[in-house]
């Protein structure tokens, strides 16, 4: 065969070849229910991203302890046309359970798991700042708390008292806590005791950056002796007054009076609990402005009487 016929042929094979190459297929559609962005947003001067994960189905946000943050508020960008089944609400970043569903424009699903992963500590070591016996009273405040918090924000610290004996448990409201370094350590300070939470030993447990610590010795909570202010105050004959309680709470009122001119007048108890009392003024209580010459007297069960002098004015009825 002749070498130009043997050409000839070749570029007739070869161009049947790139013409079969031409046939196009459709590739199956990419899904529509995927979330495509993840960022924390309610940080002042930055944002964090998620890192995604379309295989393992997970959304992973590392949280740097310096930040000092007790909640991460999410933005989150879907595909086109698609939706979230839940809202985009902040997450305690201590949070372990919350999962996200993306509902495509096709109809399809994708669920997300988020995994919040706090850069702080390995582990969390709290204990009393002193070794004396640990007393704490309702209203009052727990005693100091030193731990490797390795942060200020006391808002991110959850504490949790359990009654030995009966497992009644109460939660603190961190508030009015602070959380401060001290020496190679940080001292959580003042977190509020609830008024109606019952005397007797409570143990406690310190949960941070999603650790959690028993301390290893209870505090004992207990009552003070019962106190209140004696404000200014103006009522009619037979009429009700009230007062409320100063750093402390009100147990076992037994009785309550007013001395005007030399004459104690007994004050009826209406009623009261741990922080206010009601009381009735009797009928004959003389009419008079009696400028912080009114002395007061309560009767608590198990604690001395409290003496108290204020301004009282009573009227007629």
């Amino acid at each position: 065969m002749k070498p130009k016929l043997i050409q000839f042929l070749l570029l007739i094979i070869m161009a049947a070849g790139i013409a079969s190459c031409t046939k196009t297929m459709d590739l199956p559609g990419l899904p529509q229910n995927k979330i495509t962005l993840y960022k924390v947003v309610n940080l002042p001067d930055t944002v964090i991203y998620g890192a995604i994960d379309n295989v393992e189905k997970t959304i992973t946000v590392y949280v740097p302890f310096y930040y000092n943050m007790a909640v991460i508020d999410p933005e989150i960008t879907l595909s086109e046309g698609a939706k979230l089944s839940e809202r985009a609400l902040p997450v305690s970043v201590n949070a372990q359970d919350v999962k996200y569903t993306v509902t495509g424009a096709d109809g399809s699903t994708n669920t997300y798991a988020l995994k919040i992963v706090n850069q702080s500590i390995s582990s969390l070591e709290v204990d009393w700042l002193t070794t004396d016996e640990q007393i704490a009273s309702p209203v009052g405040v727990l005693p100091n708390i030193a731990g490797n918090f390795q942060s200020r924000n006391a808002q991110a610290v959850s504490v949790e008292l359990a009654k030995q004996g009966s497992g009644e448990k109460v939660s603190l409201v961190m508030d009015a806590a602070g959380l401060e370094p001290s020496g190679n350590s940080y001292t959580l300070f003042n977190p509020p005791i609830p008024a109606t939470i019952d005397t007797g030993y409570y143990d406690v447990t310190v949960s941070f950056a999603g650790h959690s610590s028993k301390i290893s010795r209870p505090v004992h909570v207990v009552f003070q002796q019962p106190d209140l202010l004696i404000p200014s105050r103006e009522v009619k004959q037979g009429g009700e007054i009230s007062f409320t309680a100063f750093n402390t709470v009100f147990v076992g009122l037994k009785s309550a009076s007013v001395t005007v001119n030399g004459l104690t007048y007994p004050l009826s108890i209406v009623s009261f609990d741990r922080l206010n009392m009601t009381l009735k003024t009797p009928d004959n209580m003389p009419v008079g402005v009696y400028n912080y010459t009114a002395t007061y007297n309560f009767e608590f069960e198990g604690w001395p009487a409290v003496s108290k002098v204020g301004a009282l004015t009573v009227t007629s009825k």
